[in-house]
């Protein structure tokens, strides 16, 4: 049997003041963190083509990765875990996770309202 990969956008909120480059540089943080669990890949997200002329291929969307990952609540659970923690280092930090159009944000509320509502979202994807 063939597990069915999906699709999993992240974007990483740093408070008012962060710019581009800082966003860029907390997703290359958080994409080392999602490489060390069994997932297929994770990159940073692109926003389409860079206009003609220009040098680059495709335009990044700062703070953005797309991680594409074997669907099963265990990788699903440890993803949130993962950023979760990282998004606790730093009151400013949030993180808006998208899988298949449901949107989970992951902020600095209390750790049990946290757990409950990374939970009910785990559960309306798991293992479909």
């Amino acid at each position: 049997m063939t597990e069915r990969v999906t699709r999993l956008d992240l974007c990483i909120a740093a408070g008012p003041d962060a710019d581009a480059e800082e966003l860029a540089v907390l997703a290359v943080q958080m994409r080392e963190q999602l490489l060390e669990l069994d997932i297929e890949s994770a990159e940073p997200a692109t926003v389409g083509q860079a206009p003609p002329g220009t040098r680059a291929g495709e335009v990044l969307l700062a703070g953005a990765l797309t991680v594409m990952l074997a669907q099963s609540s265990g990788l699903l659970t440890a993803i949130v875990e993962t950023v979760r923690s990282w998004a606790s280092l730093n009151r400013e930090r949030s993180v808006k996770l998208e899988l298949d159009g449901d949107v989970l944000e992951v902020t600095g509320i209390t750790r049990t309202d946290q757990r409950e509502l990374i939970q009910a979202w785990i559960d309306r994807h798991a293992d479909r």
